[in-house]
C-alpha cells in the first residue's frame, strides 16, 4: 500500500469514530463486489475476472460498450445498494438533473466528470457479473446482469437541467435481490473522501466487511 493510500485509509476510518447512522451517512455496498472488486483501470477486451480465495466475481460486457473501471462505477455501485436497501425498489432515480445526482455521488461538474459518469453508468448497467464459489468438493454460481433497464435523459451541456422525462436504474430482479440480502454497511463520508483512488475505495469496503464479520453477534 503507498503513503498515500494508506493516508487516505487511515482519514476514512477516522471519520468512523462519529456514527454514521447518527448523522445521516449510512450507507451500503454490494457484497458480492466488495469480496472481489471491479478493474482499476481500463480492460482490453470485453471479459474480466478477479479471484479472492474461494470466491470468483467475473464481468462481461457487451463489445460496443465495454467493462466499467475506475472510481466512478464503485460511487454508482455504493449509491444504487444505498437507494435500493432505503426505497426496498428496483427502479431508482437519479436526480432531477446531472448536477444533482454528481453532487450525491460527490463528484464535482467538470468537463471531464460529466463524460466519465455518463460512460461508467452505461458501462456499469449493461455488464453481466457472474459470482462462483468453490471450497474444493462443492461450488455455487450465480450470473446476472446489473440492471433490466437504464434511461439517462440528462443534457450534456446543461447539467442543471431537468429532463422531460425522469433518468432512471432498474436494477435485475436477480441483483437486486443480491444487494438487499446482506449489504455491506459503509460511512457514505469515507466513501466520498476515497472517491479519487479505486484502490482506496476497495480496501476501505473491505476492511468494514472483515471487520464487521469478525464481530460477534449481540
Amino acid at each position: 500500500m503507498t503513503k498515500s493510500i494508506d493516508a487516505l485509509i487511515n482519514q476514512a476510518l477516522a471519520i468512523e469514530n462519529e456514527q454514521a447512522q447518527e448523522v445521516g451517512a449510512l450507507g451500503f455496498m454490494a457484497r458480492a463486489m466488495v469480496q472481489a472488486t471491479l478493474p482499476h483501470r481500463k480492460v482490453e477486451g470485453t471479459f474480466f475476472e478477479r479471484k479472492n480465495g474461494n470466491f470468483t466475481l467475473s464481468m462481461q460486457a457487451h463489445p460496443s460498450i465495454g467493462l466499467p473501471y475506475g472510481s466512478v462505477p464503485r460511487l454508482l455501485l455504493s449509491w444504487a445498494t444505498t437507494e435500493a436497501v432505503r426505497t426496498k425498489s428496483r427502479e431508482l432515480e437519479l436526480g432531477a438533473s446531472m448536477s444533482a445526482f454528481m453532487a450525491e455521488l460527490g463528484m464535482s461538474r467538470q468537463g471531464h466528470n460529466i463524460t466519465s459518469l455518463k460512460n461508467q453508468t452505461r458501462r456499469l448497467f449493461n455488464a453481466t457479473v457472474r459470482a462462483s464459489y468453490t471450497d474444493g468438493q462443492g461450488f455455487a454460481d450465480i450470473g446476472y446482469l446489473l440492471a433490466d433497464k437504464t434511461v439517462l435523459w440528462w443534457h450534456p451541456k446543461d447539467t442543471e437541467q431537468a429532463g422531460s422525462w425522469k433518468s432512471t436504474i432498474k436494477l435485475s430482479e436477480t441483483f437486486f435481490n443480491e444487494v438487499i440480502d446482506r449489504p455491506v454497511p459503509i460511512d457514505m463520508r469515507a466513501i466520498k473522501t476515497l472517491k479519487q483512488s479505486p484502490m482506496a475505495l476497495d480496501i476501505y469496503t473491505w476492511l468494514t466487511f472483515r471487520v464487521r464479520n469478525c464481530m460477534p453477534e449481540s
